[in-house]
This record gives C-alpha cells, sequence and structure tokens, in this order.
C-alpha cells in the first residue's frame, strides 16, 4: 500500500470515528477519542543512526468499540526525536488497529492490538517511511460512563531503509467515549 493511499485511510478512519454519539462504557459500543503521553525506545539504528535515548512521545487516536470485546482504532503517534553522536532521528506513524478488549470487573480491562503502521524517519542520514506491523499490550481504568485512563506499550515494525527496525512506544492517557 503506497504512502497517500495509506494516509487516506487513516485520515477517513480518524473522520468516521469523530462523528459518534453513543457511550462506550454503558453500551459496550460507540465511538471515542483519545490521546496519550510517554516515551518511545528505538531498539536498533534508524538509517545508520544510532536509536541510543527514551524520546518524549505521544499520539492521538480515535477509534468504535464495536462490543464489549472487540474495536478499531485508527491515529497518528508521535515517536519522538533522538539526538546523539551518530546523528538525529525524528519518527512519527499513522495506524490502523484491531483492539481487543478483556474485562477485569466493571472498570478494569485488559488491551490488546494489532494492526498496521505506516512509518516515517527523517534522519540526519536522510529520510524514509514503510509499511509494517504494530502491536501492543496494555490496560484501561473506567473513571466514568465515558472517560478512562489507557496504558499502553506497542511496538512498530516498519520495512524501511532496508530494515525491520523495532521502535517501542509507552504511554499514559485518556480516552472519552461518545
Amino acid at each position: 500500500m503506497n504512502s497517500l493511499a495509506f494516509k487516506s485511510l487513516v485520515a477517513a478512519a480518524v473522520a468516521v470515528c469523530s462523528v459518534g454519539t453513543a457511550t462506550a462504557y454503558a453500551a459496550d459500543n460507540g465511538f471515542y477519542l483519545g490521546g496519550s503521553l510517554g516515551f518511545s525506545r528505538y531498539h536498533d539504528s534508524i538509517n545508520g543512526v544510532s536509536g541510543d535515548g527514551t524520546p518524549f512521545s505521544g499520539k492521538v487516536f480515535g477509534g468504535y468499540q464495536i462490543n464489549r470485546y472487540m474495536g478499531v482504532e485508527a491515529g497518528y503517534a508521535d515517536l519522538g526525536r533522538v539526538d546523539n553522536s551518530t546523528g538525529n532521528i525524528n519518527g512519527h506513524a499513522e495506524y490502523l488497529d484491531a483492539v481487543g478488549t478483556l474485562p477485569l470487573g466493571d472498570r478494569f480491562s485488559l488491551l490488546g492490538s494489532a494492526g498496521f503502521a505506516h512509518v516515517g524517519f527523517d534522519t540526519s542520514a536522510g529520510d524514509g517511511s514503510g509499511n509494517g506491523l504494530k502491536l501492543g499490550v496494555g490496560a484501561e481504568y473506567a473513571l466514568t460512563e465515558n472517560v478512562a485512563l489507557r496504558a499502553l506499550a506497542e511496538l512498530y515494525r516498519p520495512d524501511t531503509f532496508n530494515e525491520r527496525p523495532d521502535i517501542a512506544q509507552y504511554t499514559l492517557g485518556a480516552r472519552v467515549a461518545f
């Protein structure tokens, strides 16, 4: 899938996800929006630039909870900037995930996600982008019927610069259902 088509698909999914009226917690389905802040970890070099460091990162997302156990989510992630003696890396991603939810009581749930991401890198050695697998695990705690806190660990594995680097993102954020 080329970059423009993937970005258009993600933009359309986010737009659709921003028009809901149902409450996810009360009805076990509906639209939601959210955002998270945290840090990333580049486990591999990107285009010859060492990924040493833990840059500040964040993401915004929107989704639709199909039922109590399954949802679909699209978003944009800023994977942070690394500056070191080998150069610098600035990464970002657009993604589309299937999200599984395992409720453990009325308010607490475990999350698992799998999907595809288009990841772009601006490096001091040149720019590039690629598509790849995105996986995630986490937990969510419902504060109210419409607001929940989320903690996630996610792994991006794009095919770029003839490599498959691993980039992890760890975030804490909130999800608002409507």
